[in-house]
């Protein structure tokens, strides 16, 4: 595959255009589109951005449901050299504002049936004009999409590939929402990742993968496209968690390379029997977002008759940086290694290397990794440093060279004076044959101080009782780390990138779901 990496996206876009142009790009239910026509459409777009007054690092905001013109409307501002501001529309509207005033947003493209939340926002957005409707318009703004069939195509000036071309920000679990300043240099550094070359092992991506991404549209909304878009392969655009739809999805569109949380893939299992799709298009089935252990791995694995490949990345590496290839020699139940491109060190509070076995922090650094945060100096030097990014996440190296997830820096539990990380507890629960699902959290008793809460989903079918929870753990852990409190739920609550939602859970404390 040739190197486009040190191109613009919208220089690879028309790299593409030109070498595959009959090619199909981009799939969705509602239309598709070839190479040349999505390049056309960008271009078109470029100019009617261009006639309502958006130039270079002007931040334009993308409200918008899963869609085409999420991948035409990021390719558009990227060729324009303006920078995309992705806004989650499941914030509250305190925090939309403050992802508004980070970005210094002024444009937005926008559908009408986000107008609620719209109305709050137009102390933002003072021009009608740059109020851009997708798919009809609303009662705000005057501009719509649509009016891209009657501009004139405007030649405009390639931006530097290391400027910023989007505002990557955090899906808020942590806090409030951070953006990760991301250049084009970044987003193709990391596509590259996804592909053998010159020796080095990728994740096994290939122009004749069609590509399904399911994490939320507002999280990472690059990886609907980017690796397509450095290869020429297709990639499907659908906006549902339904295991129905995409099952069909996948069947008719020959979806071989799918990206989802590991729950996802629970779900699609558990259905997969009533549907009557065939599924055999599937080759690779990338799982981020949640630890992974070896027996849900290989228990995926043979169900579905393809490869399961766990990840980790992050907002600020701007995708996957660590994966545990499964043609490869790995360690089920680890993360994986570091992918070509990006170095990682697991260092203990004083920054120095932690030996094999030690819980250290995880530290990565590439051409991927983002430098900072728009306007937030604090949080940028407490994160980044000579080029490293300090994850906050809990890790340890194996001997065979491989990264073990822990748990978050934030989440680990204090019983009793003895560290101890909800990871290890989930874990031994997840064996339990009722259990489904699980997230252990922190609690408090006036008398014991910090203790651990573990909410368990059973599978379907299954009755499960705390008590018997309790001594399933007790016999197969240490009693300060049996959960004080063992709660089962109908349902674990989840963002809409697919993650436990653990600041509704501690929320919900004693609820029983």
């Amino acid at each position: 595959m040739e190197n486009l990496s040190h191109l613009t996206l919208g220089g690879v876009l028309k790299h593409q255009a030109a070498r595959c142009a009959d090619r199909p790009a981009l799939l969705s239910h509602a239309r598709s589109l070839t190479w040349a026509e999505l390049d056309d459409e960008v271009d078109r777009l470029v100019s009617l951005l261009h006639g309502l007054g958006v130039r270079a690092n002007d931040a334009v905001g993308i409200l918008l449901n899963k869609r085409p013109e999420v991948v035409t409307g990021f390719l558009a501002c990227a060729r324009l050299g303006a920078i995309v501001a992705p806004v989650n529309f499941k914030l509250g509207i305190d925090d939309v504002r403050r992802t508004l005033e980070l970005a210094q947003v002024r444009t937005v493209l926008v559908e009408r049936e986000f107008d609620p939340l719209l109305h709050g926002l137009l102390g933002q957005l003072p021009d009608p004009a740059r109020i851009l409707y997708v798919g009809g318009k609303g009662s705000y703004g005057e501009s719509v999409y649509e009016a891209i069939e009657d501009v004139e195509i405007l030649a405009v000036d390639m931006p530097d590939p290391n400027s910023p071309v989007y505002y990557n920000f955090t899906s808020g679990t942590t806090g409030r929402p951070k953006g990760a300043v991301t250049t084009h240099r970044q987003i193709l550094a990391n596509a590259l990742t996804a592909f053998d070359r010159d020796g080095a092992d990728g994740l096994g991506f290939t122009e004749d993968d069609t590509f399904l991404c399911l994490f939320s549209v507002f999280s990472h909304p690059h990886e609907i496209f980017h690796r397509s878009l450095l290869c020429g392969g297709a990639f499907l655009v659908l906006d549902t968690l339904s295991p129905r739809v995409v099952a069909q999805a996948v069947e008719k569109f020959g979806v071989s390379w799918m990206m989802a949380v590991p729950s996802f893939y629970e779900m699609l299992l558990d259905h997969v029997g009533d549907l009557g799709c065939d599924l055999g298009s599937l080759r690779r089935l990338e799982a981020g977002g949640a630890a992974l252990s070896a027996g849900r791995l290989e228990h995926l694995e043979a169900a579905f008759g393809a490869d399961l490949l766990p990840v980790w990345g992050s907002t600020e590496t701007t995708g996957v940086a660590l994966a545990l290839r499964p043609d490869r020699p790995r360690e089920p139940g680890t993360t994986g290694r570091p992918l070509s491109g990006y170095e990682v060190r697991v260092v203990d509070h004083r920054g120095r290397d932690c030996a094999p076995g030690v819980v250290g922090e995880m530290w990565v650094r590439g051409e991927g990794v983002c430098s900072g945060y728009v306007d937030n100096p604090d949080e940028t030097a407490a994160l980044f440093e000579a080029g490293w990014y300090a994850t906050r996440d809990l890790v340890r190296w194996t001997d065979g060279g491989f990264v073990e997830f822990v748990g978050r820096r934030s989440e680990m539990l204090k019983i009793g004076g003895i560290r101890v990380y909800p990871l290890e507890i989930e874990q031994v629960l997840r064996q339990h044959p009722g259990v489904r699902n699980v997230v252990v959290v922190r609690a408090e008793e006036r008398v014991r101080g910090e203790i651990a809460r573990a909410v368990v989903q059973a599978r379907t079918g299954e009755q499960l009782e705390p008590k018997k929870l309790a001594r399933y753990c007790r016999d197969r852990m240490p009693v300060f780390k049996v959960p004080r409190i063992i709660e089962v739920w109908e349902e674990i609550p989840r963002l809409p990138n697919g993650k436990v939602d653990k600041k509704q859970i501690l929320a919900l404390a004693g609820a029983g779901g």
